[in-house]
């Protein structure tokens, strides 16, 4: 199941991506080659952006891929470094599962709002934040069980997918 979250996770980060790449180009070919741009790509592209950002967000929580600052935990013991580990998972699941909470109730709030060309309800652009939170904060708590009860094969940037 792991596998199939992960792997799903990237995938769409990398499908969303690319149609962004290509509705871009299109656009300005439209634009500049034809004289006949394209009303709704800003509509679109903020869509995919706002997604893009909450699937890369969460493929790179996968692999522990945020910035941190570890110039004081790298002097602290094992025993230390596994701690604030620790810390940081639980506080991370905490904060993301309050955003993603307070991103779905805007999700909700949002039915009757919508997109003023396409028409496309803005549930579609707001999903991205609660859907990216919670997926964050599965690997969270993901990473919290792996610090708990694995704290030697512990995940990062370098070794992704390490549990």
């Amino acid at each position: 199941m792991k596998r199939l979250l992960d792997s799903a996770g990237d995938w769409a980060a990398k499908l969303v991506t690319v149609l962004i790449v290509a509705i871009t180009v299109i656009a300005v070919f439209m634009r500049y080659a034809l004289n006949d741009p394209l009303q709704w790509v800003e509509e679109v592209l903020v869509t995919l952006f706002m997604w893009m950002i909450m699937l890369g967000a969460a493929s790179a929580m996968r692999v522990r891929g945020h910035v941190s600052i570890d110039a004081i935990t790298g002097l602290l013991p094992p025993a230390g470094q596994r701690a604030v580990r620790i810390f940081n998972d639980v506080l991370g699941a905490v904060i993301l599962i309050a955003l993603g909470w307070l991103g779905l109730e805007l999700t909700l709030d949002a039915g009757d709002k919508i997109t003023p060309i396409l028409g496309l309800p803005y549930t579609y652009i707001d999903m991205a934040m609660p859907v990216g939170c919670f997926w964050m904060a599965l690997y969270s708590l993901i990473h919290l069980y792996a610090d708990l009860f694995h704290p030697d094969t512990v995940a990062t940037n370098d070794q992704p997918g390490g549990h």
